[in-house]
Parts: C-alpha cells; sequence; structure tokens
C-alpha cells in the first residue's frame, strides 16, 4: 500500500462520482494541481463530507494512485462556506478557481498561486471592495506569476519611462506618447491606471486588495485587464458567461 502524504491546498472545484463519491480537483501548494477521490464523501456520516467542498482550504492528506489520489482525511483551516450564500460571489469564486485551473497543472510550482487565489477569497468575502474590482487585480497578477505580466514600467516599444499615456494590449503594456503617434494608437490612460498596475504588479500578496479606486478608475482597470487577458487567453469562460447574466 502507497504511503499517505500531506498536501497543502485549496479545492478549486467538484464533481459527483456514482452514488456517494466525488472527485475533487486541487490546488497544491507542494504538487500543483492535482484530482483527488474522496470515496464515501456524499454519505451523510461521512467525515469528509463537509470537507469536500469547493473553496476549503486545508491539509489534505491523500494516498498517491496511478493516475489520480484517494482523500483519506482533511484538516480544514477555511470554508469560505459564506460565499455560498451570494449568487455574485459564488460567480466571481468560481471564475477564479476556474482561471486558475487552466493555469494549473501537476508539478506545478503553486505557492504564489495559492497565496494569491486565498487573499482573493477573503476580499470577496470582506466586501471592502466592489466584485469587478477584485476581477481586474486577481486577473493581472495571475498572469504575472504566469509570466504574461502587463509592462507597465516603461513603454513595451522603446523602454523609455516618460509620458506612458497608453495602452496596447497586443504589444503587452503601456507606450509612450512617442511611440503611440507613431503606431497610431489612440487608447489614452490616466497616470492612476499607471500607478495601479505598477502597484499591484509590486505589493505582496497581503496588500494586494489594501485600496480603492474611483468609479473612472476602477472602470479603465477592468477595461485593461479584460483586454489582456483576451489578448492572450483563448477560452471562454463559464462563469464569467453567468457572470454577464447578473449585470
Amino acid at each position: 500500500m502507497r504511503e499517505e502524504i500531506i498536501v497543502n491546498g485549496i479545492v478549486l472545484y467538484t464533481t459527483l462520482v456514482g452514488e456517494y463519491d466525488k472527485r475533487l480537483v486541487i490546488l497544491t501548494k507542494e504538487r500543483g494541481k492535482i484530482t483527488v477521490f474522496a470515496n464515501g464523501a456524499r454519505r451523510p456520516n461521512s467525515v469528509l463530507r463537509a470537507a469536500s467542498q469547493s473553496f476549503v482550504m486545508g491539509k489534505f492528506t491523500v494516498i498517491p494512485g496511478r493516475e489520480a489520489y484517494n482523500l483519506s482525511k482533511v484538516e480544514v483551516d477555511e470554508y469560505f462556506s459564506d460565499i455560498a450564500y451570494d449568487m455574485e460571489k459564488m460567480c466571481y469564486a468560481s471564475y477564479f478557481t476556474e482561471l486558475m485551473s487552466y493555469y494549473t497543472r501537476e508539478g506545478d510550482f503553486c505557492t504564489n498561486n495559492l497565496n494569491l487565489l486565498y487573499f482573493t477569497l477573503k476580499a470577496l468575502l470582506e466586501d471592502k471592495l466592489s466584485n469587478r474590482l477584485i476581477q481586474s487585480i486577481y486577473e493581472i497578477k495571475l498572469m504575472d506569476i504566469e509570466g504574461q505580466a502587463i509592462h507597465a514600467y516603461s513603454c513595451v516599444k522603446c523602454d523609455s519611462k516618460d509620458n506612458l499615456y497608453y495602452f496596447d494590449a497586443a504589444s503587452g503594456g503601456l507606450v509612450c506618447e512617442k511611440c503611440a503617434i507613431k503606431n497610431k494608437l489612440n487608447k489614452k490612460v490616466s497616470t492612476t491606471l499607471v500607478y495601479t498596475l505598477q502597484y499591484i504588479l509590486s505589493v505582496p500578496y497581503n496588500k494586494l486588495y489594501g485600496f480603492k479606486l474611483e468609479d473612472y478608475a476602477e472602470e479603465e482597470l477592468s477595461w485593461v485587464s479584460n483586454r489582456f487577458r483576451c489578448q492572450y487567453i483563448d477560452k471562454n469562460f463559464k462563469s464569467l458567461e453567468i457572470l454577464s447574466t447578473l449585470a
């Protein structure tokens, strides 16, 4: 029999298997994204029942198999259960885990991913920022972790640090006025947008959600993050489609 191992992680999503079992996809610090079967988790008296839910964070004791793991026990740190009582928050949280699942694989180094997801779910529950702002910050930071950061400290074309008044998703980031004229760009951005991008890309995860924006700046950041995501991610996310129907 294979030995049990303990992994730290967050359940990204779950699916039903058979009459009593569940299949969990867990983002772990030690082994990246793994598939775990929770046998009997849907039985009323199962010790795994409460812990076999989306967004649960904790220490998972698992037994490696040929293609997946079997769940033995869970020591829960956070349930994030209140998310389920708000349809909009539930959709946003589902999108965050769906986007994370898109990027991660088994064997990946996922400490940064796990930290980002944890602080994002906490921000979602705290209700201090709008869900739209949380989404923009999350997208920008996750793409940065995955090596697709917005070029925000200098012109993406000539590397000048002056007059960064334009944004071009196809080029990868901010563009100075001179290069914008040369390349016939017409989407100007505010200095607030520039400073906000630099802040998101530079601060530790526990400070990511420590600021607010005026409505115009929040809308501008959302436009930038959406354009950048669509430019580099060729996938339709079901949770985003559902969110669009709630707007």
